[in-house]
């Protein structure tokens, strides 16, 4: 009996073919997609993961409230009626829900969704009451599961922290990158430079609603670091001058994936605000990760200010700036 994974983000379907791997049992894929994140880049995030599946559908959610109520059902359309364990990141979503209600497994398993697993106030761990219009919708859509349901059925949770505290335990650590053997090119390339030149990244994160805020903090940033290349975030659409940007389809975890493949004994400094892609490759190999944290009083937000708790138990400094 095969699998069914859920993912809603390129990151969830990343971590999905990690799992993919690691079970080798036969997988099917329900891949959603909000209008707004329809792009080349969620796009090619699904047809990797559906390379590796059995079957799969990709689910793109109407820009309208009302058509996104009546088309609900259609998430169960090529699905089988039963599998043996559905796997899920955003149980807190109605597009999880949803065929959690709908659909027979024999067992359910969690993974994470950024970094709202670590943070004991965010959605993932409260029981919010719905209001009488969700209540409503969710009879007539027969969704019986609740954020909190989901998590009590959770057999086990796969985390890229696998040390700290999470929505389900017992949590077992989760790897994405693979081992690659040392070829002859690659070992000739190393002995050729035994001592790379390090490669300093600045992620980008627009966390002001002002373009001219985030620029002028990434400028700060770059002032006080050897910072030569920018990963910018998809959200972005103002230029940072005097960096070389990295224009790559893949998300951040993936682009250094295949960079460390490539270049595994080239040193990598990630600079970062409060990214959860930094958080996600502090365990890769022969990454150092550097959190900045601005003496702004947005960065003493109660879940900013945990994550920066946090840190330190990852093994990442923290710079305050």
């Amino acid at each position: 009996m095969p699998n069914l994974f859920i993912c809603l983000t390129p990151l969830q379907a990343l971590i999905a073919q990690a799992l993919i791997r690691q079970t080798a049992q036969p997988a099917d894929l329900l891949m959603v997609c909000y209008p707004e994140a329809h792009n080349p880049k969620f796009q090619h995030y699904y047809q990797q993961t559906a390379a590796q599946c059995r079957r799969s559908r990709y689910h793109l959610i109407p820009a309208s409230k009302w058509q996104r109520e009546l088309t609900l059902h259609r998430l169960l359309n090529g699905l089988d009626t039963h599998y043996h364990t559905l796997y899920a990141a955003s149980i807190d979503n109605p597009y999880v829900q949803y065929p959690a209600s709908h659909l027979q497994f024999d067992q359910l398993e969690t993974f994470d969704d950024g970094t709202g697993n670590l943070y004991p106030q965010s959605i993932l761990y409260q029981t919010p009451t719905p209001s009488l219009q969700r209540r409503i919708l969710n009879t007539l859509h027969r969704i019986h599961h609740t954020t909190q349901s989901l998590r009590q059925l959770s057999r086990q949770h796969h985390t890229l922290y696998p040390n700290l505290p999470n929505i389900v335990s017992p949590t077992i650590p989760l790897q994405l990158w693979q081992t690659q053997p040392e070829n002859e090119h690659s070992a000739f390339l190393r002995s050729q430079n035994d001592n790379p030149a390090p490669l300093h990244i600045l992620l980008g994160q627009p966390l002001y609603p002002q373009a001219q805020r985030n620029i002028a903090l990434m400028q700060r940033i770059t002032a006080r670091f050897p910072i030569s290349h920018y990963f910018p975030h998809p959200r972005e659409h103002y230029p940072i001058p005097h960096l070389n940007y990295i224009h790559t389809p893949l998300i951040f975890e993936d682009w250094l994936l295949q960079h460390i493949q490539h270049h595994s004994h080239t040193p990598i400094h990630i600079y970062h605000l409060i990214s959860t892609a930094a958080l996600n490759v502090s365990p890769f190999p022969n990454v150092h990760i550097h959190s900045i944290r601005p003496q702004d009083e947005l960065f003493h937000r109660p879940s900013y200010a945990h994550l920066y708790h946090l840190m330190p138990q990852l093994g990442i400094e923290i710079i305050d700036l």
